[in-house]
This record gives structure tokens, sequence and C-alpha cells, in this order.
């Protein structure tokens, strides 16, 4: 919304105002954002709804307005944010008396047209009619004004809203990323997998891999030895990770790699090469020097069947960790 520099707002909203006053629409907020968008023709599913409205309803209800100005005029982040945020609050709130003293002004402007044209009706006198005409003037000239101000308010609404959409989007990345390893966190993970499920054929596989006896690490070394070693295996896994794979941390040891296009034949050759190259690294915990004895992982596979849902490919790998785990840790375990 409002992707235009001032001149061209300006222009937009000269040609929205008098569709909003012939069609006799309410000047609300809402309307004059759906009404910009709609003269400007960016959004044409905009403007085949409104068009629709207009053909039933002879002009555009309240609740048509409200639902139009937060589907096509408000980003989708903010949505879900603009009731807690401040800045938000605050836009609408300039943005609301920006819009009053533009429809106190356009209806001012309104009545003194009435009054001129009455007036011309009934005099015919050259001094009346040219004292008609300056106030016409006059009037005419505080509506454009008003119409380039409300242009302009909406110019700095936008560099807000862009401002803050950045910051929105920092804020996303932060909360679904991981702060030890700076992988994807279980959130990243979940949206991830939402969104490749509803493609796959039976050609998703996902790998739940799982550092054996972390517990035994941090008591053993220290729980900063643990962390580092989580560290270490997440940058491993990165380094060994295809170039269709998607891998994040979910918690404490344990990792997930989604593999897309990938069955479980493949799924399992990668797995068993993760499992070997792990087992031979020689790792030193870096304030220590110490060496730690040999690190392994346990990884449960499964492969996206039929209609599954997300949530049941993982519990299925889950299920697999497990078993791999119950049977001497190091495993692999998958559906035969």
């Amino acid at each position: 919304m409002f992707q235009q520099n001032i001149k061209q707002a300006n222009k937009l909203m000269r040609s929205a105002v008098p569709l909003m006053m012939k069609l006799n629409i309410p000047p609300t907020p809402y309307n004059y954002g759906i009404w910009y968008e709609y003269a400007s023709n960016r959004s044409p599913k905009l403007n085949q709804i409104v068009d629709r409205a207009l053909r039933r309803f002879g002009s555009l209800p309240t609740f048509v307005s409200e639902d139009l100005f937060n589907e096509f005029l408000i980003p989708e982040e903010f949505r879900s944010a603009h009731r807690q945020s401040p800045v938000l609050v605050d836009l609408t709130d300039d943005l609301e008396k920006d819009t009053s003293a533009l429809s106190d002004e356009l209806m001012t402007f309104n009545s003194t047209l009435q009054k001129t044209r009455k007036a011309l009706k009934d005099t015919t006198e050259i001094s009346k009619i040219e004292q008609i005409a300056l106030l016409l003037e006059h009037g005419s000239i505080k509506a454009k004004q008003a119409i380039d101000n409300f242009g302009q308010s909406l110019i700095a609404a936008q560099t807000e809203l862009a401002a803050l959409r950045e910051e929105l989007s920092e804020m996303k990345k932060n909360i679904e990323l991981d702060p030890i390893t700076f992988l994807a966190n279980e959130k990243g993970f979940e949206k991830q997998l939402f969104s490749l499920v509803p493609y796959a054929e039976d050609d998703l596989s996902l790998l739940l891999v799982d550092i054996d006896s972390l517990g035994e690490i941090n008591k053993e070394y220290g729980n900063k030895a643990g962390t580092s070693l989580i560290r270490y295996i997440a940058k491993l896994l990165v380094e060994l990770l295809p170039k269709n794979g998607f891998i994040a941390r979910l918690n404490g040891g344990r990792f997930a790699i989604l593999l897309n296009q990938t069955e479980l034949s493949q799924a399992s050759e990668l797995a068993e090469y993760l499992l070997n190259q792990v087992s031979i690294q020689k790792i030193r915990y870096k304030n220590t020097k110490v060496l730690l004895r040999q690190v392994t992982v346990s990884i449960g596979i499964a492969t996206l069947l039929g209609d599954e849902s997300p949530n049941e490919l993982v519990e299925r790998a889950n299920h697999y960790l497990l078993y791999a785990k119950r049977s001497g840790k190091n495993q692999i375990a998958h559906h035969q």
C-alpha cells in the first residue's frame, strides 16, 4: 500500500475522493485506504470485490470495508502484532486525525458548492458572480491543500510501516533461530516441514540425529564442553549436508535434517555417512585442550508415507531414534 511518491499519492487521492463522494462512501480511514488502492488499479482482486459489492449493495458496507482493508492493505506480519505495537497505534491515530481533517474540509467544500450553485441561480449581477467565483476558488484551493496534506501523511505512514516491517522481519528471524548454533530452531524446523509436506510425494525424508550420552559428557567435562560439542557437531552436519537438505537444532544435542526429493534408501546412505563421519572425529575441548572420549550419534529415519501429516512423520522418526538408542547407540533405525 502507498508505494508512491508524494506527487503520485496526491494524484491518486484526487481520483479517489470524488469516487467516494459520488458513491456516498463514509469518510473513514478504512474507506480512504481502500479507495486510494482502488484508484491505483494495483490490486485487480480488490477492485473486482469492490465492484461486485457496489453492484450488490449500491455502496460499500462497513463490514466489507474493514475486511478488505485487513486483507489487502495490512501486511500479514502486522495482523497479529498491531494490537501490541505502540508504533502502529500512534500511526493509526495520526491517520485517523488526518482523515477527519480531510473529511471536514471536503464537507465544507461540498457545502460551499451547494451554496454557490443556489446563489448562481438567484443572481445575474457581475459583481456577485465574481464574489461567488472567488469563494469557490478559495474553497477549491483549501480542499486541494487538504488532499495534498493527506497524501503526504500517507507517504509518512509508508515510511514508518517499511521501517516497522524490517524490524518485525528481524524479530521473526531471531524467533526462528537457535542462539547456540545459529541454525533454525524447532519453530523454524516446523515452518519448513509444514511448507514441504503438501508438495511431497513419498520422497520427503526426515533424519533425527541425537548426540549419544550428552548428559554424561556434560557431567564429565562440564556444561561448557557440552555446548561446544553441540556447536561442533552442528558445524560438521552443515558441512556434510546435501544441497536438498535443511537442518535445525531442536533441543539439547538433537538435530532434525529434512531431505527433499529423497527416498528412504538415499536417506539411509546419508545417515550411514553421517554416523561414520561423527564417530571418527577427534574432538578437543578448546578451553582445556582435553581430548573428549569418542563422540557418536544415533539416527532415526522416516520417509513420508501417503497422506501422512507432518506430526505423524516426526513421531515415526522419533520412534526409530529411540529404537536406535535402545539398540546400543551409534545406530541407525528406520522402517524396513
